[in-house]
């Protein structure tokens, strides 16, 4: 076998391996996170200040989440006025296990037992205001 067959069968080779690749990119059915994702990214720089006041109270927020319950608690310095907000539960293998739950409550304490969330991994972003000011905080969850 002279050089130019080799070259011509190196080349198919790799046509062939490419090939490979793109039907297996295709099938792929790897959902997004989220769809307005560009949406999303137009108000990152609020996203940090959010985190930023957020990081600065005196205590984290604490989030227990169960199949058949939801309870965060607030930092003290947030009791007695009241709190509102967002509390979004992403699910990263199933975007149909994604939960949007509204927060409202005038304690440090939010308890929910009407929710039914499945076992898993969770990506939990809570957003909430009080006084009119605004916060942002998110979690790695796990629901057993």
């Amino acid at each position: 076998m002279n050089w130019g067959k080799g070259l011509a069968l190196a080349l198919i080779a790799f046509a062939a391996m490419m090939a490979w690749f793109v039907v297996k990119a295709v099938r792929n059915t790897e959902p997004l996170v989220t769809e307005e994702y560009y949406k999303a990214e137009l108000k990152f720089q609020q996203r940090i200040d959010r985190s930023t006041r957020a990081a600065a109270l005196s205590a984290p927020v604490q989030m227990d989440l169960r199949r058949g319950s939801v309870d965060l608690r607030f930092p003290r310095e947030l009791d007695g006025g009241m709190i509102i907000g967002t509390l979004t539960l992403l699910r990263p293998n199933d975007p149909a296990g994604d939960v949007s739950i509204a927060i409202a409550t005038d304690s440090a304490r939010y308890l929910s037992t009407a929710i039914t969330l499945m076992a898993g991994r969770y990506n939990a972003s809570l957003e909430w205001e009080r006084d009119g000011v605004t916060y942002f905080t998110e979690h790695k969850a796990y629901v057993p």
